[in-house]
């Protein structure tokens, strides 16, 4: 006679939480804002190229240009639109 075989527990993966690339606009309510890294062109005078960050909805069209940071990531810079936007200054 042999004994019962143990059943195995199954593993089960939890997915893991990511940020969001695709933003909610404050001015329209649709989900259309999206954070785009603009390479801007070498110039004579700077030795590495400027970057800029453009925040735009895609629905309404309300858009905001914002230096390069590399600690920053792009929720961070959908946050800066809405402040503005708040602020009145859009």
């Amino acid at each position: 006679m042999g004994r019962r075989r143990r059943s195995r527990k199954k593993i089960l993966l939890k997915p893991r939480k990511t940020i969001p690339k695709i933003f909610t606009c404050p001015q329209c309510g649709q989900q259309t804002v999206k954070v785009t890294v603009l390479n801007m062109p070498k110039s004579s005078e700077d030795e590495e190229p400027k970057k800029l960050v453009l925040v735009k909805c895609g629905f309404c069209g309300l858009k905001s240009t914002f230096q390069y940071n590399e600690i920053f990531q792009p929720v961070d810079y959908y946050h800066r639109l809405v402040d503005k936007y708040v602020a009145g200054e859009i």
